[in-house]
């Protein structure tokens, strides 16, 4: 039994090991693309990180941020001032790390970056998703006009929050449609032209269900998801708000994104993947 035992924890062992050394080449990618941070000279790069240029750079990024109050230690450019549904002023409230899969409870606020690492045209759909496993109409959630004016094109260092820090509430709420839904499921694509059809207008465009097949089956790829080991429950940088709010680019210096997904498409191809956010029971 214990030769059993130990037999099964050196595969799980070494597939963890495995893990870890693709996320650090793939950060390593995702940093080559950013801007280098000033007074630094970047190095050249090694074997290991020319042959990783191969891969491309078919690469998104994205953190979920669960939002809780602060904490006398918080740095104060972690922080951001939010107005809760159940209280009647504005409260000091600190982002932290989640890993994609975690469970939202029942009113959690919550926050998104993505960030891509080739230059396109970003599109978040949002959809709620049941318990028999179907899905609803879908609704672009980015862009629209209320978050950084409908402005959709990004480049690798820029963050995309959602919601934006122009938006009202700043965060948001997870809270179920229905008794049986179970999650939340985002489709975020990267095109490297305009998507025609989607309309930027002021608040969530929808999109049907024939519409979003269409672009799952021309688009769609075998996606490779991995998290930042040891980073989930850390709070936001003054770095990563002053992208988000400021617009300014991460550098490679900076921190790198909680959740990190490879599409493994053509080059040239739109990049499409599917985040659920699963709702607690």
């Amino acid at each position: 039994m214990i030769l059993a035992a130990f037999a099964i924890i050196l595969p799980l062992a070494a597939q963890e090991q495995d893990e870890i050394r693709t996320r650090q080449l793939w950060d390593t990618n995702l940093q080559s693309k950013r801007p280098p941070a000033k007074n630094t000279v970047r190095p050249r790069p090694g074997p290991s990180e020319m042959a990783l240029d191969s891969t491309g750079d078919a690469y998104v990024g994205i953190t979920l941020w669960r939002l809780r109050p602060s904490k006398s230690e918080d740095a104060p450019g972690s922080r951001m001032l939010v107005h809760p549904p159940e209280t009647n002023k504005e409260e000091d409230w600190t982002p932290e790390r989640c890993e994609a899969d975690t469970p939202l409870g029942q009113g959690q606020m919550v926050r998104l970056s993505i960030e891509a690492a080739r230059a396109g045209y970003l599109y978040v759909i949002d959809r709620e998703q049941y318990a028999d496993g179907t899905l609803s109409d879908g609704e672009v959630i980015f862009p629209t006009l209320r978050t950084r004016h409908g402005k959709n094109k990004v480049t690798p260092g820029e963050v995309v929050e959602i919601p934006g820090w122009d938006d009202t509430p700043r965060y948001m709420l997870v809270r179920r449609s229905r008794p049986d839904q179970v999650a939340e499921v985002l489709t975020v694509i990267v095109a490297p032209q305009p998507i025609r059809s989607v309309k930027i207008t002021r608040d969530a465009y929808k999109v049907s269900k024939d519409e979003l097949a269409v672009w799952e089956k021309k688009w769609g790829a075998q996606v490779q998801k991995l998290e930042s080991k040891g980073q989930a429950g850390k709070p936001y940088t003054q770095a990563e708000r002053e992208a988000g709010k400021e617009g300014s680019l991460l550098t490679d210096a900076d921190p790198l994104p909680q959740t990190m997904y490879h599409v493994k498409t053509r080059h040239g191809e739109p990049l499409l993947l599917t985040v659920p956010l699963q709702m607690a029971k």
